[in-house]
């Protein structure tokens, strides 16, 4: 099956890096799960918000988070299974792993400069969820592609 973003994702998704909307892009027509974008660009004030409501480590004053850029070099997004959306662990895993697929091909065929982190395994290590210091598993941020 294949999904494609609603009006509201592909507004959101707008504000984000090309090489952003076009990694989504390319994972919603291949993902069996679909899904929709939360979140693009940040305001600073939301940035502060986050901070405060310790949902961020990064207060947006004394360091700009990913989202806090124009445009945004991160997008959150949730599963939207069953009619609903979700935030549970096993769709963000199932699609953490699509979505940097998508990427790692993108950057194989040249067509992006950037790969992917996921907010659910940090430090890339393969070990997700369990080895974390924090869990923002609806987050993805573009990082410099190897060389």
């Amino acid at each position: 099956m294949s999904f494609k973003f609603g009006k509201t994702s592909l507004e959101r998704l707008s504000t984000c890096h090309q090489d952003l909307v076009d990694i989504m892009n390319l994972a919603i027509q291949v993902s069996s799960v679909d899904f929709g974008i939360a979140e693009g660009h940040r305001s600073v004030e939301k940035q502060q918000q986050y901070f405060r409501e310790d949902k961020s480590k990064i207060d947006g004053i004394t360091k700009l988070g990913k989202h806090n850029y124009h445009p945004s070099l991160a997008v959150d997004i949730y599963p939207y299974v069953n009619g609903k959306a979700e935030w549970d662990n096993e769709h963000l895993s199932y699609l953490s792993g699509v979505i940097e697929a998508c990427a790692n091909i993108l950057v194989q065929q040249g067509r992006i400069g950037h790969r992917i982190r996921w907010g659910g395994n940090w430090d890339m290590d393969g070990a997700i969820l369990i080895d974390q210091s924090f869990d923002d598993r609806p987050h993805f941020e573009l990082i410099k592609a190897y060389s």
